[in-house]
């Protein structure tokens, strides 16, 4: 099958951009492994504080729905369940799961997202854990609670939102605590930094007091806060938020049956008395890390910057990779909220219609600017260095690019 562009993932990021690439009068074909679009978006149901009255409820079901309708109406080829196993130069792409076996581009989009980082523990394999994504995409997506008592592991923008998510849904949150100190948690198991991280979540904690404690991090009160925080008197939500405690382990033999809350130091070593706490269900936060690995055998060359998220394919401000004809948008170029993927989205929509001798609906200097505004805008902030990590990506871009002008 012969399109203009192709787009891998039907995230928000793929959604949009298809729609904006549809609009310009090229042939898209929208491509993902999961048996339904709308990838992160489907489960993030919240209330955004920064956004008007009347459009403060951020529901990500009924956001993918209208996204797919205006794709379906611009034309756009949507395959879902269907895998992009290889990609080739010029492009030609590789299914399967569909009676489409290849598609032949013009140009590629690669939005394919972002993945969860494990985090192991004793007892981690045991039926009743799961990530905190999958607790997510339960409880909003599918409306199934994934127990009656649920612990949450990681402290962090995701686990807390997931954490109120589930609370709303009827489900007795009994705590978020931190992870064990270990190769696998690193920062996470920080008091400190965990306390520095609920700055990224400020606005969304409906806690007057966890509003103040988040914003006042990053000043010479962080460790007097830690301190305060020693015992579980913060709540978001009504759902403790255990700063100085930690799992280190889930207990049970067929399945989840109760989890070992450990104190910790203000360093997160263990100290005092270990208590066990009965819970049926354990959700898992370490963060996210983006897809690049169809990026890097597209030929496309790879940076390992951490205020991104790790590996992430070179690119430039305007979401061209190395590779021509190969653009990237949403959380393969770094962990950001769904605000900022749709933004950037319809930049790289911008640039691959440019590439393609068409005009879209927006000029680049108006796509740049909606994604400032979204970032602005976003009212979780998952990765604290976020802005340094696209600096250094630019210092990088400009590398590359004077290197391959004095390579001619």
């Amino acid at each position: 099958m012969k399109v203009d562009v192709a787009v891998i993932g039907s995230g928000p990021a793929g959604l949009t951009a298809s729609i904006e690439l549809a609009r310009a009068g090229l042939l898209v074909a929208v491509v993902d492994e999961y048996y339904r679009p709308g990838g992160r978006l489907l489960g993030q149901l919240y209330d955004d504080p920064k956004a008007p009255v009347n459009e403060r409820r951020w529901d990500g079901k009924k956001l993918t729905q209208e996204l797919l309708g205006q794709a379906e109406k611009a034309g756009v080829r949507l395959f879902c369940g269907v895998t992009a196993w290889s990609v080739s130069g010029c492009w030609q792409i590789e299914l399967s799961g569909a009676e489409v076996k290849t598609l032949q581009a013009r140009a590629l989009l690669l939005a394919t997202g972002a993945a969860e980082k494990a985090l192991p523990m004793p007892g981690w394999t045991l039926p009743g854990v799961m990530s905190v994504g999958a607790a997510q995409t339960f409880t909003n997506v599918h409306q199934v609670a994934i127990g009656q008592r649920v612990m949450v592991v990681g402290v962090d923008p995701l686990a807390i939102s997931v954490a109120m998510e589930m609370k709303h849904a009827g489900i007795e949150v009994v705590g978020i605590a931190l992870p064990q100190a270990s190769a696998w948690s690193k920062e996470e198991a920080s008091p400190i930094q965990a306390l520095k991280r609920l700055a990224d979540v400020a606005d969304l904690a409906p806690n007057p007091f966890l509003r103040q404690m988040g914003r006042m991090m990053g000043t010479r009160f962080s460790r007097l806060a830690a301190h305060i925080l020693r015992v579980p008197f913060v709540q978001v939500d009504g759902v403790p938020l255990y700063l100085r405690k930690a799992v280190t382990a889930i207990e049970g033999k067929t399945g989840v049956e109760a989890v070992t809350l450990q104190p910790v130091s203000v360093h997160g070593l263990p100290i005092g008395r270990a208590e066990r706490i009965e819970v049926d269900a354990v959700c898992l936060s370490a963060g996210l890390y983006p897809l690049s690995e169809l990026a890097q055998v597209a030929g496309c060359m790879l940076v390992d910057i951490p205020e991104l998220g790790g590996l992430v394919p070179l690119h430039s401000h305007d979401l061209q990779t190395n590779v021509e004809g190969l653009f990237v948008a949403g959380n393969i170029t770094g962990i950001e909220g769904a605000k900022v993927a749709m933004a950037q989205g319809r930049l790289a929509a911008v640039s691959i219609a440019g590439s393609l001798g068409r005009k879209a609906s927006l000029s680049l200097q108006e796509a740049h600017a909606g994604v400032k505004q979204a970032r602005a805008e976003s009212p979780l902030r998952f990765l604290p260095n976020i802005a340094e990590g696209r600096v250094k990506m630019e210092q990088l871009w400009q590398q590359f690019h004077e290197q391959k002008e004095g390579a001619i």
